[in-house]
């Protein structure tokens, strides 16, 4: 147990000092020690505001995606992909839907408690995704943006059979790095930055083969859902 603080404070302080943010959480499932998880993940972020009148951002992600156990109780994950982001610029910007490009992502979880008679669990985590789609040019202006996501969450589930249902609360910020004409790079915050995390993931096949289904809610509204297998 002291092991787990350890670990958990060290890398919540380095998450802390690059900012909180919003992506998926990637669910409860640690993959046992040596042991990887590896499928496919859709992520669909239907809206995150953004502070200050620079309006709203939404982006679609699909990624391979890859977990492995480090000990029983954490897990390092990561993830690669493309996407693409949509900038609607309130006052300050036109609305902008750039194409798809490359995404990626990494984060943590750590299996914080377990109370395996009634199936309860606590897992920790941070995740972060970043979303660089192709420049556009509009009115002989290049515009070029970057989506920098993040989020620290906490979840409790519960197994009920073969179904795991989850819910927690996450703290949140979503970045757009954008600059014009390649000079004056700029960053903008969310607006909102405590958000609510419901979903459940379905095991199948001795429990090797796993279906996730995932809402985030109040700092953006999201959905995200995946299919993977414990080998």
């Amino acid at each position: 147990m002291k092991l787990k603080i350890i670990i958990l404070s060290a890398i919540l302080l380095l998450y802390g000092h690059a900012s909180l943010h919003a992506a998926p959480s990637n669910g409860t499932r640690i993959p046992p020690a040596w042991k990887f998880e590896t499928g496919y993940e859709y992520n669909n972020m239907f809206k995150s505001e953004l502070a200050r009148s620079y309006g709203n951002i939404r982006t679609q992600d699909h990624f391979f995606t890859l977990s492995i156990g480090i000990l029983d109780w954490l897990s390092l994950d990561g993830k690669i992909g493309v996407g693409n982001l949509t900038q609607k610029g309130g006052i300050h910007f036109p609305k902008i839907e750039y194409n798809t490009s490359f995404a990626g992502g990494y984060g943590f979880r750590i299996k914080a408690f377990e109370y395996e008679k009634l199936g309860f669990q606590l897992t920790v985590g941070a995740q972060h995704i970043c979303v660089h789609p192709q420049d556009r040019h509009i009115n002989d202006n290049k515009f070029g943006s970057i989506l920098d996501d993040w989020q620290v969450s906490a979840l409790a589930s519960k197994d009920i059979k073969f179904v795991r249902p989850y819910v927690g609360i996450k703290l949140s910020d979503c970045e757009l790095i954008y600059e014009i004409n390649d000079h004056d790079k700029k960053r903008r915050f969310a607006r909102n930055h405590v958000g609510l995390i419901t979903g459940a993931e379905i095991f199948l096949l001795k429990k090797k083969l796993k279906a996730t289904i995932e809402g985030r809610f109040f700092d953006e509204t999201a959905l995200s859902a995946g299919i993977s297998y414990l080998f």
